[in-house]
């Protein structure tokens, strides 16, 4: 129950012109006036806002979404990164030599060409050609043509790791854990948009919370003007001492105060709300809140539901997971570190000759040759690489205990969190109880007082208690929904609720 809504107090309002002034002057400092809240009051500079339109303008442009979002953008050029390390490389050289001293030397050119590239698997292939001048030894060879100046050479090498450096696992771990650093990032976004999503929403419902409250602080100081106006009616007809109306006119003073506060904190609350909607324009503007705490009371799911949800979209539980996996490759990498690196290669090479560089690249009497082997190296001790192994395995220990334990304190933080949303709920009804029989109070003593039963003090402080239970009926609302956006971020699900994407 609300008061205004249902407070039916049958009483002239009386208020002399210069405490109507006083008010007026309160309310006009901190730039709101009498029904900024009504339907009737709405000026040039006030901005109808919904609750969506809040959500929707803080996620597009809060300035720090934009710089979680070029984190992940960032994040993904690794990605091609690491991908192009497996793209083939082209080598591409020439040169020319002045010789003298003798018949057979001359000036030469020398060019070569190389493509070469290496596969997941660890196999590399290198395939080059290139043509050079034949030394003077060269020329007078016995398998060397007559007349031949040049060489050209045509070859093949193909080297395959058989230790270290043949797992394809080990070797696209640092693509694997680019591509885990891109959902991290993205993670780590939805967790902010998450974070401001619930910030702008809890700023519009306080928002809202304090214009329900200056509200009741307006009708609490008309209250008690209204008492003083009626005492100051019975001091003429000698019905009440003089000395009566010192604690009424002190309460006035107070409740003024009380508005002057309520005034300035609903400005704050504003500018709050502006700032995390980065909206610099609204600085001065007024906000009219179109949507009601009402509308947005629902019930919570049950505990299990949201504790399903909660390990499906929680995005800490998700970067935790994440960051176990990249333990994972981590152990993977150091373990084909321990391995000695054995290789096999097999090279083929064909040699042709020419009488001058331009056919040099022109077969003639082409000659082949075929070269295998193995090459082993390791050091010493592999001590480092042993010891990379150790602190890999204790991390990866580490990221699953890490993992564990933030499981059992999700569940904590969602039941926690479920009770919170069922005892606010409750409140409610119990402050709307309160605000009810405290109304009914305060219209049985007015009636004791008009009949010279009662005093202006025992009706002011039924209506302190009656403004009270207001202020908890206002505050009850807002706490359930507090509590249900506390319980929708710990869950992971208030982006989804609220039909939000992170990434748009």
């Amino acid at each position: 129950m609300n008061i205004f809504n249902n407070m039916k107090i049958k009483c002239d309002c009386g208020l002399s012109s210069v405490r109507m002034m006083k008010i007026a002057v309160i309310l006009c400092i901190t730039g709101i006036g009498f029904g900024a809240f009504g339907s009737n009051a709405v000026s040039t500079d006030t901005l109808q806002l919904s609750l969506r339109d809040a959500l929707t303008r803080a996620m597009r442009d809060n300035p720090l979404v934009r710089i979680e979002r070029i984190n992940t953008e960032a994040a993904s050029t690794f990605v091609s990164e690491h991908r192009y390390a497996y793209e083939p490389r082209v080598k591409l050289s020439y040169g020319t030599t002045e010789r003298s001293g003798g018949p057979y030397f001359q000036d030469s050119h020398e060019a070569s060409l190389s493509v070469s590239g290496t596969a997941p698997t660890g196999t590399g292939v290198e395939v080059w050609t290139g043509a050079s001048a034949l030394s003077p030894a060269s020329r007078i060879h016995p398998n060397t043509p007559i007349g031949s100046t040049h060489q050209n050479t045509v070859g093949i090498t193909v080297t395959q790791s058989l230790l270290q450096g043949l797992s394809p696992s080990a070797n696209l771990a640092p693509l694997r854990k680019a591509r885990i650093d891109v959902s991290i990032r993205e993670e780590e976004l939805a967790a902010y948009a998450q974070r401001l999503l619930g910030d702008t929403e809890r700023a519009y419902w306080d928002l809202l919370l304090s214009g329900e409250q200056m509200k009741i602080y307006e009708y609490s100081l008309e209250l008690a003007q209204r008492l003083l106006y009626e005492s100051e009616e019975r001091l003429k007809t000698g019905s009440v001492a003089p000395i009566d109306l010192v604690a009424i006119r002190a309460e006035v003073a107070s409740r003024e105060r009380q508005l002057f506060d309520a005034a300035t904190a609903y400005q704050q609350k504003t500018l709050y709300l502006v700032y995390l909607m980065n909206a610099p324009e609204l600085w001065s503007a007024s906000l009219n809140l179109t949507d009601s705490a009402l509308e947005m009371l629902g019930n919570a799911d049950s505990v299990s539901e949201h504790l399903e949800a909660a390990r499906k979209f929680r995005p800490d539980l998700r970067l935790a997971s994440m960051q176990a996996q990249k333990g994972e490759l981590d152990l993977i990498q150091t373990k084909n570190g321990l391995l000695p690196k054995l290789d096999f290669f097999i090279s083929l090479q064909g040699n042709s000759f020419a009488e001058n560089f331009s056919n040099a690249f022109t077969p003639d009497s082409p000659s082949s040759a075929v070269a295998a082997g193995l090459t082993l190296q390791f050091p010493f001790t592999n001590g480092a690489s042993r010891e990379r192994h150790r602190r890999a395995v204790f991390s990866t220990e580490q990221q699953k205990l890490s993992v564990e334990n933030f499981s059992r304190l999700l569940e904590y933080e969602i039941r926690s969190a479920h009770m919170e949303v069922v005892r606010a709920h409750r409140q409610i009804e119990t402050a709307e109880t309160v605000s009810a029989l405290q109304l009914q109070k305060l219209e049985a003593e007015q009636e004791k007082m008009a009949a010279g039963k009662s005093t202006g003090y025992a009706v002011l402080q039924i209506q302190r208690d009656l403004v009270s239970a207001n202020l908890d009926e206002a505050q009850a609302r807002t706490a359930y929904i507090n509590a249900l956006l506390a319980l929708y971020t710990r869950d992971g699900t208030l982006l989804a609720r609220r039909g939000v994407s992170a990434m748009q």
